[in-house]
Parts: C-alpha cells; sequence; structure tokens
C-alpha cells in the first residue's frame, strides 16, 4: 500500500529580529493517511493546518521529520518532482490560455503529446460537468465552474496525492455544497487519496474518511467524524465540534455529580476520583412525561425551557438544569407543546452519556 506517513514533522517561526522567541510552532506530528483516503486537517484558523500541507507539499521544509509514501522517503524531494496536486482557495488559472490547455498544462510540462494531453483534459473536463467548455477563457466562468477547472487540472496528471487548502471557502453555500458533492463522487471515481484542510465542521464531517482535530501548532485527536462527535478526548476538541452540553463536575466513588448537584450518574467504576466533564449530545437527551418509567440505565432530570429555535425540521431547545444551560434536538411534534418557561423533565441513557477526564 502506498500509504502517505507523516513522521515527526515539525516546524518552528521564528519573530522578526527575536532569534530566540517562537512566534509559532508546529509540534510533532505523526500521521499514516491511508492510500485513497479522504483525509482532513480541520481546526482554527492559524493553528498549523496549512503549514502541515505546505510540509507534505515540499512547499516548506521541515525542521524534522520525514514524508513517506509507501516504502519512498520524499522528506529532501523537491516539490515538482513529488507528483503531488494541489488546489487552492482561488483557482489560480491562467488568464492568456483556453480553459483546455489549463488543464493540460501539467502533462505540457511532463512532455505529454498535444493530441493526447488535450484529449485527456477534456475527458477530465468532462468529469467535472464541464463538457464544451474546453475553448472557453477564464474570466468566462463563474467561481465554481473556476473551481472545477482547477480540480481537473490537478487530477489530470494522476498525481500520488490531492492536497486542498479550503478550496471551497470562496464560494457561496449552494455551490460549497455542489463542489463537495462533486469531489467526493471524483474521489471515490478516482480513487485518489486526498489531504484537505478546512476549518468548516460539516464540510469536514461530509467529505471525509477520517479527520485530524488541530489547535495551536497541535494534533488534538483523530478519528472518523462519528467517533470525534461520540467520543471527544479533551474539552477543546469537544468545544471545537460545537458541542455545547459540557458538564464540570467530580467523579468519585463510581459515580458523577456536577459541580451543582443537578447530575449524578453511575460511570464506569474504574475511572478514578478525578475532575471531569459530563458530555451530553443534543440528540440524546428525550423529552419524557412525569408518569414515564424510567429504564434501569437511564438518569431524568428537571429544567425550565429558555429559548426554542426551528432549524431544518428539528428544533433546538435551550433549557436551564440547575446551573447548567443544555441545549436538546427535539422534533417539530415534541417541541409544539413547549414555551419558554415551561417546566419539563428530560431523561438520557447512561450509554449516551460521555465522560472525559482532565
Amino acid at each position: 500500500m502506498s500509504d502517505l506517513r507523516i513522521i515527526n514533522v515539525e516546524k518552528q517561526y521564528k519573530q522578526p529580529q527575536q532569534k530566540d522567541h517562537s512566534a509559532f510552532s508546529l509540534r510533532p506530528v505523526n500521521l499514516t493517511i491511508h492510500e485513497g483516503e479522504f483525509f482532513s486537517l480541520l481546526g482554527p484558523s492559524g493553528c498549523g493546518k496549512t503549514s502541515l500541507l505546505k510540509l507534505v507539499a515540499g512547499l516548506l521544509a521541515a525542521d524534522n521529520g520525514e514524508i513517506w509514501i509507501g516504502d519512498q522517503n520524499f522528506t529532501r524531494v523537491p516539490s515538482e518532482a513529488r507528483n503531488f496536486a494541489m488546489v487552492f482557495q482561488q483557482s489560480l488559472l491562467f488568464p492568456h490560455m483556453t480553459i483546455e490547455d489549463n488543464v493540460a498544462f501539467g502533462l505540457k510540462m511532463q512532455k505529454v503529446d498535444k493530441q493526447q494531453r488535450l484529449t485527456k483534459a477534456r475527458d477530465m473536463l468532462e468529469h467535472v460537468g464541464l463538457h464544451g467548455y474546453g475553448k472557453r477563457f477564464p474570466d468566462e466562468l463563474s467561481g465554481g465552474q473556476q473551481q472545477r477547472v482547477a480540480l481537473a487540472r490537478a487530477l489530470v496528471a494522476n498525481p500520488r496525492v490531492l492536497l486542498m487548502d479550503e478550496p471551497f471557502s470562496a464560494l457561496d453555500p449552494g455551490l460549497r455544497e455542489e463542489m463537495r458533492d462533486l469531489l467526493s463522487r471524483i474521489q471515490l471515481e478516482f480513487h485518489v487519496t486526498v489531504l484537505f484542510v478546512t476549518h468548516d465542521r460539516e464540510e469536514a464531517f461530509s467529505l471525509s474518511d477520517r479527520i485530524a482535530v488541530m489547535s495551536q501548532g497541535e494534533l488534538l485527536q483523530v478519528g472518523s467524524a462519528k467517533e470525534l462527535y461520540e467520543r471527544p478526548l479533551t474539552t477543546k476538541v469537544a468545544s471545537f465540534l460545537g458541542m455545547k452540553n459540557i458538564i464540570e463536575g467530580q467523579v468519585e466513588d463510581g459515580r458523577f455529580r456536577s459541580a451543582d448537584g443537578s447530575f449524578e450518574l453511575l460511570v464506569d467504576a474504574t475511572i478514578q476520583h478525578a475532575s471531569s466533564y459530563l458530555i451530553i449530545r443534543p440528540e440524546a437527551i428525550q423529552l419524557v412525561s412525569e408518569d414515564a418509567p424510567t429504564p434501569a440505565t437511564a438518569f431524568r432530570f428537571q429544567g425550565m425551557v429558555e429559548q426554542m429555535k426551528f432549524n431544518h425540521g428539528f428544533y433546538s431547545v435551550n433549557v436551564t438544569v440547575g446551573k447548567s444551560l443544555l441545549t436538546c434536538s427535539l422534533t417539530s411534534q415534541q417541541a409544539d407543546t413547549l414555551y419558554a418557561g415551561k417546566s419539563i423533565i428530560l431523561q438520557i441513557d447512561a450509554k449516551d452519556a460521555w465522560l472525559i477526564n482532565e
């Protein structure tokens, strides 16, 4: 397997005229990205995602560490010799060239025969939904169409790895969704390995086989979207992924108790006495009636409705429980009986509660 392996790669930047003070450092990164995998680097601006992408591309030299594909060491291979393709936020098309010449440009640099490279370019344009656009120029295309051309240009040379740096962030929401669907289909069709940089959680979750969450130059956690969402390892990961129901408390004698005493539940007996955080996903919270029986594995609590917002067929309901403000995701039918100020009873199954010790 020609997996991409990033081994102890790090990079340190210096502030101008301050030789001993680091402005930013990318701490040692160890990652294996499998052949044909769609892998995303997810994190806020300035966390080191693009720096890591450029280190993989060979556009930056690492201070330490190595880049391998299969049994080949690419650490000191010039970027132009790696056969990696890169797509940026801007399409960076040559304005004086036709669309098919833009797509074929990489093949021209590889000395591919003109007729053969134009045939391949036209075929790739068809794959990205731009059949018949080959004779046009970039300024005749919309932003979304230009990014389709950039994607075709990147793929036509059959790259070992496709590197993408927030390629859809300049597009409006409708076009972003359209481009995600196209990229997902194309990636599966060509079985190309993709390393994708984004700060958009929805984008990473919808596209990726696996995701690495980054913060302040550090790799925090790697996993599938489901693993990251349901089992974050730290509150920093949980917060970045948009989880709101993070409740501080203590574990003692096999029981978690929140700081204000509003939440108390049995936990794994092997968990030691420690300060902990209970995470409850909004969709795991159930609205129940007072006389409904409580399953042995569930715990329930009383709260007061503070606010309700309709969102894509569901209601996001904010409920005060003790000193905590919980967000619940309820169906329209469940929310029909609710209003701000109403006292309600909520329930969660113990298996849906996630505990983090920090």
